[in-house]
């Protein structure tokens, strides 16, 4: 299960290659895909507001052809997106003809096989820009103890006070779930993949992402789908990043584990319950031995 933050490198591509389509400056019909990047967001002045991002978009693409060092077609690329004085406002065919003359290559082959490979260059380097960018999620502050936590009896103390309650229970959840990641990723050190320990180990960290995914449904139901946070926004589903890698699940198969987790907090129950339902039993099979053997070749 993927949050805004995953980037399908195939989509990047398909903005940019619209966006080529029309040559630069970016004018407003961009792709969203290319607007919802880290990297513009944050480079834009007023992250809310589109034409802030399109700006924003238009100063990333210049800088990131400006960083393209390939020998033979660095300035082929950027004649081909319009981004120097000769190319600027010329049709698509024209930067191409002009592209491919300064790269030495006949326009036909420009088109067909080193455009593409410039757009998945440039798509690479806008990726590796937002990754570099994404937020942190911090979790709450604590303070040392000052007294007992008294309230006023006013409706938005109490408001407040159920959000950070719930941002604490989020919270807790992720640290939950790491806590079993790294016994899983100790069990398997010690005593090998195929061991019982492993696999319990494994199943316990299933069930405490079931138990992080119920909260984060709970959160999105109370507050909405993002936590306070720096641009661009936290999906609380996404917290689970955080707790450390492990396998994703599709947006089925959660379903499922958050139905079976329950309200309470019985470990046995729930693998009980995953056990009991064969469709549940066979994602949560793959689930574990992907952990499980990932973790092996990890700690080689």
């Amino acid at each position: 299960m993927s949050g805004e933050s995953a980037l399908e490198p195939a989509e990047v591509v398909a903005g940019i290659r619209a966006v080529l389509r029309r040559g630069l400056p970016v004018l407003d019909e961009v792709p969203d895909v290319l607007l919802g990047l880290a990297g513009v967001a944050t480079r834009a002045a007023d992250p809310n507001d589109r034409g802030s991002r399109i700006r924003a978009l238009d100063s990333l693409l210049r800088w990131q052809l400006a960083r393209l060092d390939h020998p033979r077609w660095a300035s082929a690329a950027r004649l081909v997106f319009g981004a120097t004085g000769e190319a600027a406002g010329r049709t698509l065919t024209e930067r191409r003809e002009l592209a491919a003359a300064a790269a030495s290559y006949e326009v036909h082959h420009f088109r067909k096989r080193i455009e593409p490979e410039v757009c998945q260059r440039l798509a690479a380097l806008l990726i590796a820009d937002s990754e570099a960018l994404r937020p942190i999620a911090a979790a709450p502050d604590l303070f040392p103890d000052a007294g007992p936590l008294r309230l006023p009896p006013d409706v938005f103390a109490w408001e407040a006070a159920d959000h950070e309650a719930a941002l604490c229970g989020l919270w807790a959840r992720v640290y939950l779930l790491r806590a079993e990641l790294i016994g899983t990723a100790r069990a398997v050190s010690m005593t090998g993949p195929d061991a019982p320990d492993s696999t319990a180990a494994a199943e316990s960290s299933l069930w405490r992402l079931a138990q992080l995914l119920r909260a984060a449904g709970q959160y999105r139901a109370a507050y909405g789908g993002r936590l306070l946070s720096p641009h661009p926004p936290i999906a609380p589903e996404d917290l689970a990043r955080y707790a450390g890698w492990h396998p994703a699940v599709s947006e089925q198969t959660a379903g499922e584990l958050v139905e079976l987790a329950g309200p309470g907090d019985d470990r046995a129950a729930f693998v009980a319950a995953v056990r009991e339902r064969p469709s549940t039993a066979a994602a949560a099979s793959v689930w574990q031995t992907t952990l499980i053997r990932t973790e092996e070749g990890s700690s080689n």
